[in-house]
């Protein structure tokens, strides 16, 4: 990994889960798990209209050296910008360096784009 790429200060959060008055278990917040140096890619973009909405997606590559808690079930937060974690690849089997496969602008609620 080339230093100089490693240029974005990324805040990796982790849901806290609790229960309600009826039981159900729901997500309460997002606490900071660790912030780490890395580098953000834009792959694709793509636009959608759906039901008269105007929805927009961006797939973004995060690079990062490779830690062992590094978890999808995280999130991602650089800029104010959110990224949902939809794949962890480790750079050629080596786990020296992750690849982060995010998903971030695409509005899922009601419905799927």
């Amino acid at each position: 990994m080339q230093a100089g790429r490693i240029r974005y200060r990324l805040t990796f959060e982790r849901a806290v889960k609790l229960k309600n008055d009826a039981g159900e278990i729901i997500v309460d917040e997002w606490v900071v798990a660790f912030r780490v140096w890395g580098s953000i890619e834009p792959v694709s973009g793509r636009e959608y209209l759906t039901a008269s909405e105007f929805r927009a997606g961006i797939t973004t590559r995060i690079r990062v050296r490779w830690r062992d808690d590094l978890d999808p079930s995280l999130r991602i937060v650089c800029a104010g910008t959110i990224y949902n974690i939809d794949a962890i690849l480790p750079v050629q089997g080596l786990h020296r360096e992750a690849q982060i496969m995010c998903g971030s602008g695409v509005i899922t609620e009601g419905g799927s784009p």
